[in-house]
């Protein structure tokens, strides 16, 4: 029997990507897509289809057994909080040589999520099968056009608990670079729409689960949390993530405020490239940083955007919703003074 021939593709071929899982139905979506679609897409998630790419749902087991002798070099990684510049530091590493960017791949979401439910009688795969299945999508997602490049995969924000398994697993080329905001700006930022308080809505149970598995506070529910507690919720729990990733490998790790690029920013790029072995001088930093990638909205590159509108949303947002951004950090302080594994995430809030 043949093998499919989209099957075939995910032994080498970056056009065939390992879109996303389907665990309760025991089968995997491969699309075909091209390396412009790679460097183009703000999200390899849902928002990537269009009525006329290719793709097939297949067995599997197939898959696993298709790329279960499959290698490819180390990739690195972007992991951050959300709303922090992540997909901008992406697309201006796009812009050098030696550089795949893969935004958000949804089979990194599917497996974060389905994290949460392991051991629990409602999960759809066992610890040993999800561990396979996070091995498949690493070694599908690292693959490359040229063998001098490198993977870059910036995960979603809800994908964050991953960082505890690739943390530790990563090669030891691998680099990390962790990206956030500080709380206060956090609010601002996710307070000011609508649409914005309902992507809170629709992960906080992700954000609670990981929050007391990593704390041990089980006092905590979603019942009696604000938007702003919310918020300040996912952030303490993924600022936690990052500050134990960083003193596990700091020679690999590199923990970075949006804010503090914003004001160097030819001169943090450089460094960015540099954690990630990617040349480029300060001439190239200066002329990528001061170029069109600056003065649009990275998920949207068609819309204008800018530092200066992005701080005139933010201050605006701070007038407007003053009395929830203080609800918020006041909590936020409040909790990490009660509760000793955040000691350390505390330093982050000034």
């Amino acid at each position: 029997m043949s093998t499919h021939p989209f099957l075939a593709g995910l032994q080498s071929n970056p056009d065939f990507l390992l879109q996303n899982f389907d665990l309760a139905n025991r089968r995997a979506l491969i699309v075909r897509v091209s390396e412009d679609l790679y460097r183009e897409a703000s999200f390899l998630d849902d928002r990537l289809f269009n009525p006329q790419m290719e793709g097939f749902w297949l067995p599997l087991e197939s898959v696993l057994q298709e790329t279960s002798r499959l290698t490819t070099a180390a990739p690195h990684y972007i992991f951050h909080v959300g709303h922090c510049g992540s997909t901008l530091i992406s697309r201006l590493l796009a812009e050098l040589p030696g550089c795949l960017p893969l935004r958000e791949p949804m089979a990194l979401l599917t497996l974060a999520v389905a994290r949460r439910e392991l051991g629990r009688p409602c999960s759809w795969v066992s610890l040993a099968q999800w561990d396979q299945l996070l091995q498949t999508a690493m070694r599908t997602l690292a693959r490359t056009y040229r063998n001098a490049d490198r993977a870059i995969i910036k995960a979603t924000s809800t994908a964050g608990n991953l960082l505890e398994v690739i943390g530790p697993q990563a090669d030891s080329d691998s680099r990390l670079l962790m990206m956030y905001i500080g709380l206060e700006s956090m609010l601002a930022l996710m307070l000011r729409t609508q649409d914005l308080r309902d992507s809170i809505h629709a992960y906080s149970p992700a954000w609670l689960t990981d929050f007391c598995r990593l704390t041990g506070r089980n006092d905590i529910n979603l019942a009696g949390l604000g938007d702003a507690q919310q918020i300040a919720g996912k952030w303490l729990t993924l600022l936690l993530l990052f500050h134990r990733a960083k003193l596990a490998a700091p020679e690999r790790v590199w923990l970075l405020n949006f804010d503090d690029f914003l004001k160097r920013p030819a001169e943090q790029f450089t460094d960015i490239a540099a954690l990630f072995r990617l040349q480029c001088d300060q001439d190239k930093a200066r002329s990528l940083c001061s170029g069109p990638l600056m003065r649009a909205y990275s998920k949207i590159p068609a819309q204008n955007f800018d530092p200066a509108q992005r701080e005139r949303e933010l201050q605006m947002a701070r007038q407007q919703f003053r009395s929830e951004i203080q609800a918020g950090l006041q909590w936020a302080e409040t909790v990490c003074s009660e509760t000793p594994s955040l000691a350390s995430v505390a330093a982050y809030l000034n």
